[in-house]
């Protein structure tokens, strides 16, 4: 081909032209970059991404957030704390971070109450409180405080032997309090037989597992408190009502006399359960306490209830914890080999555990609210001795959340990463030391004996 200036001028147009349109894709794609952001996250639990617990939480927040480090110059320190607060940001959009150095600012430091250098304030609205750690549980559980718009008084029932709310030993409540408190909760024991009345600023009464018989002028104070609409949970054992018989016909239910057992072998074996009277609940039915629950949960000792047929109400009742098939209400003693007997009167699962009722009812300024009550056929699934065990705490923190009225905190549970941790069974810890301890360091030896045999024979 001859080259004419023509054809040099009209290659150079074309040359122009195409680092021009190129130049503008890449400007086209940096735009877009800039304003469009993929993220993925491929660890494993994806543990870089905040848990769907938080996710949720913070999308229900309509406040925005704001995080205010207290840090002294320093870039790497920034930018963890940049990298941070960006997963928070990814999922609420108005989150801003603040970093102040406490040596230039110390008055500013000061009136937010920040005591050391790295401590941060979040604020939500007009709410803050200052955090050491920016750990997601922790974080979540300033964050479930401060969406709260005011504390949770939360009133036990004592003066009966009932379960003990703050009591540290196996038998008490202070594992299941202590994580309610920074979250918002204040436990408050309280004698009927002193005051005379439940106060006013009571979210809900607890009845937690009596030993010691009620009177009937305190019973009928916990009905009156009902009648105006307070909400209850009340935790029962097996055993005597000791008293509460006229509470029981006043919420229309049963509470059976009995100890439910499970006869599923397998399923305890799995489970790591060796008394048949601890039983597993592993499916809920989408009562709007268990929202999300997808853990199982074990119930040490329990009994069943049900709704009494023959008593009209304005009550709507939710089984949320159910028994598998394979349980049954044991009426007799748990001695020997104990089997089904419909005979004598031991009653066929499943069988509720658990069971929700509410109702509207009419305040004083004419407006109506939703009453909760929780009843629950046992109490030790709270205690310190089995708060612990799978999706116990999951659970109690659900069934506070959902009578506090905190209904969009029902499902907000933080969690880490499933591999952090390697657990293993008994048999495989005796395997790992023989291996380790005897048969490695025998190999090692043969293996050591041999070459010094064979160096010798030379």
């Amino acid at each position: 081909m001859k080259m004419t200036r023509f054809s040099h001028y009209k290659i150079t147009a074309l040359n122009g032209l195409f680092y021009v349109l190129f130049s503008i894709v890449l400007g086209l794609l940096a735009t877009l970059a800039h304003h469009y952001r993929y993220q993925a996250d491929w660890t494993f639990g994806n543990r870089n991404t905040l848990s769907e617990s938080t996710q949720q939480l913070l999308q229900s927040m309509t406040e925005p957030l704001q995080f205010v480090a207290y840090v002294a110059g320093n870039g790497s320190i920034e930018n963890d704390l940049k990298k941070r607060i960006a997963k928070y940001k990814r999922f609420k959009k108005d989150t801003e971070l603040i970093i102040v150095n406490p040596e230039l600012e110390p008055d500013r430091a000061k009136k937010a109450g920040i005591q050391h250098q790295g401590q941060v304030l979040i604020r939500v609205g007009e709410r803050h409180e200052v955090i050491d750690s920016l750990a997601e549980q922790s974080v979540a559980n300033v964050l479930q405080r401060l969406v709260r718009d005011g504390q949770r008084e939360v009133v036990f029932l004592e003066g009966h032997k009932e379960r003990q709310p703050l009591a540290t030993h196996s038998a008490g409540m202070s594992t299941l309090t202590q994580t309610l408190q920074v979250r918002g909760f204040h436990f408050q024991p309280h004698h009927l037989l002193r005051a005379a009345a439940i106060p006013s600023n009571a979210r809900f009464l607890v009845i937690a597992s009596p030993q010691v018989m009620i009177t009937e002028g305190e019973v009928e104070i916990i009905k009156q408190y009902l009648q105006q609409g307070g909400n209850l949970l009340w935790l029962h054992e097996p055993g005597s009502l000791y008293g509460l018989g006229a509470l029981e016909a006043f919420l229309g239910i049963m509470i059976n006399e009995g100890t439910v057992v499970d006869s599923n072998e397998a399923m305890r074996k799995l489970l790591g359960i060796k008394h048949p009277a601890v039983v597993p609940v592993i499916e809920y039915n989408g009562a709007d306490i268990t929202r999300g629950m997808q853990t199982q949960t074990l119930f040490p000792l329990a009994t069943s209830l049900e709704r009494d047929a023959e008593v009209e109400n304005e009550w709507e009742y939710q089984d949320f914890l159910m028994t598998m098939p394979s349980s049954w209400l044991e009426v007799g003693a748990l001695k020997g080999n104990v089997v089904f007997e419909e005979s004598e009167g031991d009653i066929a699962g499943p069988l509720s555990l658990g069971m929700s009722m509410t109702r509207r009812v009419k305040q004083d300024d004419g407006k109506t609210k939703q009453q909760r009550v929780v009843v629950v056929g046992d109490s030790d699934f709270m205690l310190n001795a089995f708060i612990g065990q799978v999706g116990n705490l999951a659970l109690s923190t659900a069934i506070f959340n959902w009578l506090a009225n905190d209904d969009n905190l029902v499902a907000i549970t933080a969690t880490g990463a499933p591999d952090t941790r390697l657990v293993l069974s008994a048999r495989w810890l005796y395997g790992l030391g023989l291996l380790f301890l005897f048969v490695l360091p025998s190999v090692l030896l043969l293996l050591g004996f041999g070459i010094w045999l064979k160096r010798r024979t030379r």
